[in-house]
């Protein structure tokens, strides 16, 4: 499962879930209940990964918390009719990087 979100509009023990799918590799969202999400998640055997719920990330069951922040700069070449100057753009962007007490790190977008 890649992502958990409140139900809009609310309804009682529902969650939209997403996730892909490792044989198709196509993704999906649907409405699930609360029980059957957490069955899913409980099975044994099922290895840990990143959860997002809300605003959250969890690895190994628990909140992920900011360590820190930084400023990334992605460079790309473009040109834009043949045989014009090649002209290099870049972008900046704040990211946050978040870890888990068993060591497991990320970056994502601020």
């Amino acid at each position: 499962m890649n992502s958990i979100q409140s139900h809009y509009p609310p309804a009682p023990n529902m969650v939209n879930v997403s996730y892909e799918c490792h044989a198709c590799k196509y993704s999906y969202d649907h409405v699930a209940s609360v029980r059957r999400v957490a069955a899913v998640l409980n099975r044994p055997g099922v290895p840990q990964g990143v959860l997002q719920f809300g605003g959250q990330y969890l690895h190994c069951g628990e909140p992920m918390k900011t360590k820190s922040c930084e400023l990334r700069r992605f460079q790309a070449p473009l040109v834009l009719t043949p045989g014009a100057q090649l002209r290099m753009y870049e972008v900046l962007i704040n990211t946050r990087i978040l870890g888990c007490h068993c060591g497991f790190r990320m970056e994502i977008p601020d």
